[in-house]
């Protein structure tokens, strides 16, 4: 009775900070706006994302005494050219190579068996043959599958071909409104705010800093790992040296995960290439090498500003959000962890008085 009579006084208490209230209130807000719509606002979104990427440029064309609307328009023609130039210098190039890998599902499948026979062959007492037929049967039947899948995709993708080139639209005019307006639009929206908002302008200026330099930092990271991929899988003469470099870029936004589900096609596609010679050893060791040196270089470089969340923390956040908001919510899931975070160490700041008392 005594502990249900404390619970209730906390509560009390904690109703009764009008701020926080209104804080917690607003985040329910912002959750439930992007669970229920967040394929609508997907392209506001990434747009959003992209507008902090450049609007680091923008800021230092600005602090060198470029105007900040020939900065943005500068920074946005810059952008579209380096669009372009992905879609019709790259994009092509990684249709093939996905291309490739899908037609050739088969014969790699065939390969795999034929491993799979000489490994039992050569270490009988070690594999179980029932074991191993099953495991055989079972990678046939997911590679036939993936491979209906992925041609059933493409199939089904071309209505959706209209809307994305409504996105590609829309995507760089809100890019350019959100850099050009960004003074305007933040004092707009701090109109539908109370004037007692001291919390909420907590969160939001450390929420800015570390989202910010989060994106940007994420950009980049994936930009230097994705080249540098691709780079080292050319001149090792790798034939699917673009697509590893595409997904090893895309890997740095999911922390920790993304490393661990890519290396499995670059070992795969590496087999598949050279089987058990010493290529696919390098090609390995190649991609180990890569994640360290970003693990351990790249990342404290782009990264000390950024907000401090434990390994776990940032695994957990990645499934709940995943599993909340799917592909949308895996790639925003730090963000979202570090707004989490912060309103965390605001209530414990706040109760403390309360405790002490």
């Amino acid at each position: 009775m005594v502990k249900m009579i404390k619970i209730t006084d906390w509560l009390n208490q904690r109703m009764a900070d009008t701020q926080l209230m209104m804080l917690l209130a607003s985040l329910f807000g912002i959750f439930t706006l992007v669970w229920l719509l967040g394929d609508v606002l997907a392209p506001v979104l990434f747009a959003i994302a992209l507008a902090y990427v450049l609007d680091g440029i923008v800021q230092l064309l600005v602090r060198l005494r470029v105007p900040r609307l020939l900065a943005v328009i500068l920074v946005c023609l810059g952008a579209l050219l380096m669009v372009l130039f992905t879609m019709l210098a790259v994009l092509p190039l990684l249709t093939e190579q996905i291309m490739r890998v899908v037609q050739h599902i088969p014969q790699y499948v065939t390969s795999l068996r034929t491993f799979l026979h000489e490994m039992q062959t050569n270490y009988a007492d070690w594999i179980n043959p029932e074991h191993l037929q099953q495991m055989i049967a079972s990678l046939s039947a997911k590679a036939q599958e993936w491979g209906g899948a992925a041609v059933s995709m493409s199939l089904s993708s071309i209505p959706n071909l209209i809307a994305l080139l409504v996105y590609a639209v829309l995507v760089p005019v809100l890019v350019f409104f959100l850099l050009k307006d960004k003074d305007n639009i933040l004092v707009w929206g701090k109109g539908f705010l109370p004037r007692e908002r001291s919390l909420l302008g907590r969160v939001w200026r450390e929420l800015d800093m570390q989202i910010g330099n989060y994106i940007r930092g994420r950009f980049w990271e994936s930009f230097m790992v994705g080249f540098v991929m691709w780079l080292t899988y050319l001149m090792m003469g790798h034939e699917y040296a673009l697509l590893l470099g595409v997904l090893t870029g895309i890997s740095v936004w999911i922390p920790f995960v993304g490393a661990a589900v890519v290396a499995l096609p670059v070992l795969l596609l590496s087999f598949f290439q050279w089987g058990t010679a010493d290529m696919t050893l390098y090609a390995v060791l190649a991609y180990a090498i890569i994640q360290l040196i970003d693990a351990n270089v790249v990342i404290p470089w782009l990264f000390s500003e950024v907000v401090n969340l434990h390994p776990i923390a940032i695994i957990v956040a990645v499934l709940f959000f995943g599993s909340l908001w799917g592909i949308l919510g895996v790639f925003i899931a730090i963000p979202m962890a570090a707004l989490v975070q912060s309103v965390l160490i605001i209530i414990a700041e706040r109760a403390r008085p309360a405790a002490s008392s």
